[in-house]
């Protein structure tokens, strides 16, 4: 195994064990709350009709969950890309818990080998993303 096969590894097992362990928006952990830079930007598309935003590391939600519900009043969408199954598998769950399965677009995706086709999305989003690609 090389070192970015091995670090990757231990990547997934401390999000695998988050995932399981904390819930999404509960107090304790980095799941409490989605990213305050990310939710002061949605004001600047409130004028906007079907927004579409793509959401790379997404994880279990933390931020496209809270940006469906601004976004689902507009038909907006989000492609919410991530490599991992259980972030994945924890999204749809909450995404549906919300009522915002419709707007969240869920991809497996590794994060650094995802296209983004120009002009495709109005609002990126990739927080804490840098750290995990090659």
């Amino acid at each position: 195994m090389n070192r970015i096969e091995m670090i990757r590894n231990e990547e997934r097992k401390y999000h695998d064990f988050c995932y399981e362990n904390y819930r999404l928006f509960e107090e304790g952990s980095w799941l409490s709350n989605p990213v305050k830079t990310v939710i002061d930007l949605l004001p600047l598309f409130k004028n906007n009709i079907n927004l579409q935003v793509l959401d790379i590391g997404c994880g279990v939600g933390r931020n496209s969950i809270p940006i469906a519900e601004v976004i689902k009043q507009k038909n907006g969408k989000i492609a919410c890309v991530d490599l991992l199954d259980s972030a994945l598998n924890k999204l749809k769950q909450y995404s549906k818990k919300i009522k915002v399965e419709d707007v969240i677009q869920p991809v497996k995706a590794d994060n650094g080998n995802y296209e983004i086709k120009p002009n495709e999305f109005d609002f990126i989003v990739a927080v804490s993303s840098l750290e995990h690609v090659d």
